[in-house]
């Protein structure tokens, strides 16, 4: 893999622009789902629906695409760079996002319920943020298992799809549901950067895969087979496969080149967005329920696209005028080895 880290600065875009996509994607889910919940299911319902077999797989497949780096690494390093990273940012927005809601949980329940759920919060990961509480697990079961044939790991991965993702517990089931498609983005890294390149060469015949994975995942959405372990496997390998095409050819043409604009930017903040869109999504929730017109579709848009715009701007505002930047750069005492100089949160 070491001719890839040399490749041009195109290899690496394409990685930028799909997790823009797929951060995107996740924040447009939890606003349509937040606002569904009030005013019932609305026109965006559909784009929820269509991105579901592709959404989540796509999101891990990225992120085992430089497991490799990661896994090699000497442990200390690797527990402060998964663990102690990935830690931190949890254990501080759960507390941040779980203080705006506790008058909530206390009106429903009681303090001391709240308090147990806060603590329980340790051990179940706290709404959205499951993410972030889930990816050092990846990393640490695929660094222990690495000795294992490729093959091997992939059969104890689909088993786990096929009989642990009901089990209640949610970290047993969300590591079993989406392990799979992290071994796809980490085995298959030299194949999926060559189809980037290969998209870009071959334009027409990517564009035509593309239209036809289109068709086939708008068809199994229609029929309800997403649901299915072997379909959901299978579409969601595609839908990968069709995202890395898509962003090896998107700055191909003009509209393609604005929209690849957007997914970069997002991609690049990706982390912070995940971080921060719970308040922006809360207040614009509240403001668009309360003066909207009531149509949930175009409710759930504006509340998507509110909470893209403040998370973005949440995160510029205290990287300008540096006051909070502990909220998305991992101060010095929180790292397991002394490191000379702060750096932005990195978006993988």
């Amino acid at each position: 893999m070491a001719h890839l880290e040399a490749n041009s600065k195109q290899h690496v875009d394409w990685v930028d622009l799909a997790k823009g996509l797929t951060i995107l994607l996740v924040v447009i889910m939890h606003s349509i789902n937040g606002v569904e919940k009030i005013l019932g299911e609305g026109w965006m319902h559909v784009v929820l629906a269509y991105a579901t077999p592709f959404r989540m797989p796509v999101f891990f497949a990225v992120a085992g695409l430089f497991a490799a780096r990661a896994i090699t690494k000497d442990w200390s390093v690797f527990m402060d760079k998964k663990f102690a990273h990935f830690g931190y940012f949890y254990f501080l927005w759960m507390t941040i996002e779980f203080a705006f809601k506790a008058p909530f949980f206390i009106q429903q329940t009681s303090v001391e319920e709240t308090v147990l759920y806060y603590l329980a919060s340790f051990v179940q990961p706290f709404g959205p943020l499951w993410f972030i509480y889930l990816l050092p697990i990846f990393f640490v079961a695929l660094r222990l298992t690495q000795k294992l044939p490729m093959v091997l790991q992939f059969a104890l991965a689909i088993l786990m799809k096929f009989t642990l993702t009901g089990t209640g517990v949610v970290i047993v089931d969300f590591f079993s549901t989406y392990y799979v498609f992290f071994l796809v983005g980490h085995f298959g890294r030299d194949l999926w950067f060559a189809l980037a390149a290969a998209a870009r060469q071959y334009k027409a015949a990517s564009v035509a895969g593309i239209l036809l994975w289109a068709i086939v995942n708008g068809l199994v959405v229609w029929f309800g087979y997403g649901e299915l372990v072997p379909v959901a496997i299978i579409m969601g390998v595609l839908g990968f496969i069709a995202v890395v095409d898509f962003m090896g050819v998107i700055n191909e043409f003009f509209l393609g080149r604005q929209l690849a604009k957007v997914f970069r930017f997002c991609g690049q903040r990706s982390l912070p967005i995940y971080l921060g869109f719970f308040l922006p999504m809360g207040i614009s929730r509240i403001l668009v329920l309360k003066f909207g017109n009531g149509d949930s579709g175009l409710s759930a848009f504006l509340v998507a696209t509110a909470t893209v715009i403040g998370a973005i701007l949440m995160y510029e505002i205290v990287k300008r005028i540096k006051i909070g930047t502990f909220l998305y750069v991992r101060p010095s005492w929180a790292r397991l080895q002394p490191r000379g100089k702060q750096v932005a949160v990195p978006a993988e």
